[in-house]
């Protein structure tokens, strides 16, 4: 688990692997757990699981900056070696156009729930 982690952080994994996989799958696996929290009534929620929400949503924080970090530098990746032959890196552009998007949207939506 260690050896994956370090080459999703280092992009070594492909683009698509690392976008379609690192960028949409697993935060959305990720989510799930917070879905009763999510959908319970904030009157009626046990103080546990307002407890495991709250740190389990710090968590997947942190998780996401690592996924969208590793995903980017396989994105650059892609892109010197694309260059290297001389093709276009238009996937990789427009993938670190995407991750960047995720990153600020996942800022925002935090900054909004701290302050909301």
């Amino acid at each position: 688990m260690k050896k994956m982690l370090k080459k999703y952080w280092e992009g070594k994994y492909s683009l698509a692997q690392s976008f379609w996989i690192g960028c949409v799958v697993v935060p959305i696996v990720l989510t799930i757990p917070l879905f009763p929290g999510l959908m319970s009534d904030a009157n009626t929620v046990s103080q546990g699981l307002a407890l495991f929400t709250i740190f389990y949503w710090g968590l997947l924080f942190f998780a996401n900056m690592f996924l969208f970090y590793g995903a980017f530098k396989s994105a650059i990746i892609y892109i010197e070696n694309k260059k290297k032959k001389k093709q276009g890196a238009i996937w990789g552009r427009l993938a670190q156009i995407f991750i960047v998007l995720g990153a600020l949207s996942v800022f925002a939506q935090y900054i909004l729930q701290l302050t909301g």
